[in-house]
């Protein structure tokens, strides 16, 4: 089992650390879920999507599925919110991810962790964010970012032109 998944959009993305990932769609899910556009029929479709990358390994996160530019607007304006929620919290407990209810009463698998630092959480969703802006700096040659590792942002070695 992979502890990264690839985020993506417009053919363009990064490599993100799972459990940090899993943490920020739940805060972008109650977000959502929350607002007024929850009962849309463009977030109804996306949401349980969010939850089934937010808790299992096999599936990195695609965000072409926000077609419009409202969407994507809705998109940004749950990830800020999140970002700012967890911005709250110093740290999430492993036994309270472990808890929550995400996909079918799972919550997220902290990886033996017992806790996750909310730094490099936000880390990732402001680059959740500056990639669907189009303001993603470019790694480094022959590297893909990575975000959400407890360490905070680094690189990972790629082979020339591989994407995820």
């Amino acid at each position: 089992m992979s502890k990264t998944k690839f985020v993506e959009f417009a053919g363009n993305g990064f490599w993100a650390y799972d459990v940090a990932l899993g943490v920020f769609l739940k805060y972008v899910i109650d977000i959502a879920e929350a607002s007024p556009k929850a009962g849309s029929v463009w977030l109804s479709k996306r949401i349980p999507g969010w939850r089934v990358v937010a808790c299992i390994s096999d599936f990195g996160l695609r965000l072409d599925e926000n077609r419009t530019a409202t969407q994507r607007q809705f998109f940004i304006a749950f990830a800020e919110e999140a970002c700012a929620r967890l911005a709250l919290r110093e740290s999430i407990p492993a036994e309270e991810m472990l808890a929550w209810n995400v996909l079918n009463g799972k919550g997220i698998f902290p990886r033996g962790a017992k806790e996750v630092q909310t730094g490099p959480v936000i880390e990732l969703g402001r680059a959740i964010i500056a990639l669907i802006l189009g303001e993603l700096p470019e790694p480094p040659e022959d590297t893909a970012w990575l975000y959400g590792w407890p360490e905070g942002r680094s690189t990972i070695g790629m082979i020339h032109g591989w994407r995820g």
